[in-house]
């Protein structure tokens, strides 16, 4: 039931998406590797989490592989697996996301995934949906500096997100 309403929510929430800014190019050899969720708008799938990772690597000219893993207040982890393919090459900015789920490869569910702001030193990215409905920022590391953390906010808040509704992350 949880793998059809997160499809139900992908096929839905897209419909009157609009553009978002973007990073203006990202390094895709230099994006991959582990990223922390910070704080992030909840997700009916994320709804368990008290934490989230994200673990990306090349998987080919065009593809990154996706590993997400919530973690849990127990400590005990689930995880969801996942390509992301690169849909603006001009910026590599721009990215459609399918999980291995038997949903979403029946209904060809594709998920966006915007890049909109990186830092010059790829430790700290905000990740969101053109529909603004997802939303998370990052970091290399489990904790980011309060001040950085503050623009990234304000950036998304700037940008039509309901940071209202953020949650932190307790690594």
């Amino acid at each position: 039931m949880k793998n059809f309403l997160m499809i139900l929510a992908l096929l839905t929430g897209n419909v009157f998406a609009g553009s978002l800014p973007t990073a203006s190019y990202v390094e895709v050899e230099r994006y991959v590797g582990k990223w922390y969720a910070i704080t992030s708008l909840p997700q009916f799938f994320s709804k368990s989490c008290v934490a989230q990772t994200a673990d990306y690597e090349i998987a080919s000219e065009n593809s990154i592989s996706v590993l997400n893993t919530c973690i849990k207040k127990s400590g005990k982890t689930t995880t969801i697996t996942g390509t992301a393919t690169v849909v603006n090459p001009a910026t590599n900015a721009e990215l459609e996301v399918v999980f291995d789920n038997f949903f979403t490869r029946l209904f060809k569910v594709k998920g966006d995934y915007t890049i909109i702001k990186l830092d010059a030193d790829y430790e700290y990215v905000m990740v969101g949906s053109k529909d603004r409905k997802s939303l998370w920022i990052m970091s290399r590391e489990t904790t980011m500096p309060s001040a950085v953390l503050k623009q990234y906010v304000n950036f998304a808040a700037a940008n039509g997100f309901d940071v209202s509704k953020l949650v932190n992350s307790k690594f």
